[in-house]
């Protein structure tokens, strides 16, 4: 039974958003739904909702934007691609625009991927810090190709931002993280439908998927009762137990769900089990 619910779930991927895939080709479907000003609202930038035949639906802005206040920064521009629960996905660089660091040096692979695993952790520090938070009251740091000193990056967020990119990394956080969450959801609760929700269902974003079950009806969970158990075996607690609480009454009516439902028992979690167990009436 693992062995062909993995095989299903392997079915599903295409439908999910792959990182490896250009987004936003010239063919895709897309139409401006909001916007969103950058850092000092110099720029406005339109955010698009956009569709491709194997990626479904998402949300892409060209991006651009100043980072900080004085001459050490240049304008950031790059590509932000959301899903349909806001939550960020991913960008791209613009070509001939490289995102840079102090003293005009430009962002090597490293740094690209710590960014990356910044924007996407939305419970970043740099969410709890205003900017007077940011650096060191103490230390300093010294420009060589600008004449000037800045501060230095207060220690308990240096994991959190590039190096030497401290004021980009906290901008395009609150950016990609900020106000236009909640946008871009409430246009999905808008415009959610069955064909919406069944993308949602299948992301491999736990937070997306939790979205997407929150919305559900008592119908829903019969009617995707084998898009629910590829869910529960993709084996987050979060989800999970969030499901065990949520299924319907008479979801446990039907012979066939009670029988898959003891099959995934196993492997979940313990506090999904200890739910299962108590409405199934099942012994452990």
């Amino acid at each position: 039974m693992k062995v062909i619910l993995l095989t299903l779930l392997l079915l599903f991927l295409p439908g999910q958003v792959d990182l490896k895939v250009n987004f936003h080709k010239q063919d895709n479907s897309c139409k401006e739904i909001t916007e969103i000003p950058g850092r000092d609202s110099v720029f406005i930038n339109p955010v698009l909702l956009c569709e491709d035949t194997k990626l479904g639906k998402y949300y892409f802005s060209k991006l651009k934007t100043t980072v900080c206040s004085d001459t050490l920064c240049r304008v950031a521009s790059l590509k932000v691609y959301w899903d349909l629960a806001g939550n960020y996905i991913k960008f791209d660089t613009v070509s001939g625009n490289p995102l840079t660091k102090n003293d005009h040096i430009d962002f090597n692979t490293k740094d690209y991927k710590r960014l990356q695993t910044t924007l996407k952790d939305p419970n970043s520090i740099l969410g709890e810090k205003s900017k007077d938070e940011l650096l060191d009251p103490i230390k300093t740091r010294y420009s060589t190709k600008i004449d000037g000193v800045s501060g230095a990056t207060a220690q308990e967020i240096k994991s959190a931002v590039v190096d030497g990119a401290l004021y980009s990394t906290y901008t395009l956080w609150h950016l990609v993280n900020g106000g236009i969450r909640s946008k871009l959801r409430n246009y999905t609760k808008e415009k959610f439908d069955a064909s919406l929700q069944k993308q949602i269902l299948r992301s491999n974003n736990p937070r997306t998927v939790l979205f997407g079950l929150k919305m559900m009806e008592e119908e829903d969970y019969l009617a995707n009762s084998d898009l629910i158990y590829l869910i529960m075996a993709s084996g987050n607690p979060m989800v999970n137990f969030y499901i065990s609480k949520q299924l319907p009454k008479s979801f446990f009516s039907s012979e066939q769900n009670t029988k898959e439902l003891k099959t995934l028992l196993p492997d979940l979690d313990k506090n999904s089990q200890a739910i299962l167990y108590k409405r199934m009436d099942t012994v452990p």
